[in-house]
């Protein structure tokens, strides 16, 4: 359906990587199950870890571990990822929707909650046009913190007025929120329709082409 007031001064867009622009085979249950042994066979009860996601386990157990937990959780996570990098694909409509941003003047840059090697791997076999790669082991904290995003705004030079972040999970619309920034949500098909009722993005899209409906030409 047409957008009624699309945005008219959107200089920058950040993006997901994994789930919104490729698409690869990471089991996130197998990965946390993974980390929460890891924890176990480090003697620290999971029972207060097991609600949260894979990086707020490893960070809180960090705090109460030895430095050899969070090197071992993080080659944990490497190995995993790298391996789900066999197959990945590409989002639909994905080249010819960041062509379209460069073409119109609008910068883009990617943040990921990733390690860098995957995020490295994956971009080389699919160079999706960006200017800016932020993975984990480039911000101090993660989506959905701000600072990921800010950091990438700063690189862009971009201020968070001007600029849009659009991703498949509550994390990117509540960190794009926190970021002050205007926000869409991906809404993959294995997703319910009410997936991002709660963090209130300002929009929902289904596929990328349909980010065309929401920028302005005016925004270049």
């Amino acid at each position: 359906m047409p957008v009624s007031q699309p945005f008219t001064d959107i200089r920058a867009v950040l993006f997901d990587l994994d789930g919104t622009l490729i698409h690869t085979r990471i089991d996130f249950a197998v990965m946390k199950r993974r980390v929460l042994d890891l924890v176990e066979r480090y003697g620290l009860p999971t029972a207060g870890l097991a609600t949260e996601d894979i990086l707020t386990i490893i960070a809180r157990a960090s705090s109460r571990l030895p430095p050899s937990f969070a090197e071992e959780a993080e080659d944990t996570l490497t190995a995993i990822e790298l391996a789900a990098c066999e197959g990945a694909t590409p989002a639909e409509g994905v080249f010819e929707t960041l062509h379209w941003l460069r073409d119109a003047g609008i910068r883009v840059g990617i943040v990921t909650r990733n390690c860098p090697q995957a995020a490295a791997r994956v971009l080389a076999e699919m160079p999706v046009p960006h200017e800016v790669l932020l993975t984990r082991a480039d911000t101090p904290r993660v989506k959905p913190d701000p600072i990921h995003l800010e950091l990438a705004l700063r690189r862009l030079e971009t201020p968070a007025s001007q600029a849009l972040m659009v991703g498949d999970h509550v994390m990117d619309v509540l960190g794009g929120k926190a970021a002050g920034m205007r926000t869409l949500g991906l809404l993959t098909p294995e997703r319910p329709p009410d997936f991002f009722d709660q963090a209130a993005p300002d929009g929902v899209i289904r596929t990328l082409p349909e980010l065309r409906q929401w920028i302005s030409p005016s925004s270049s």
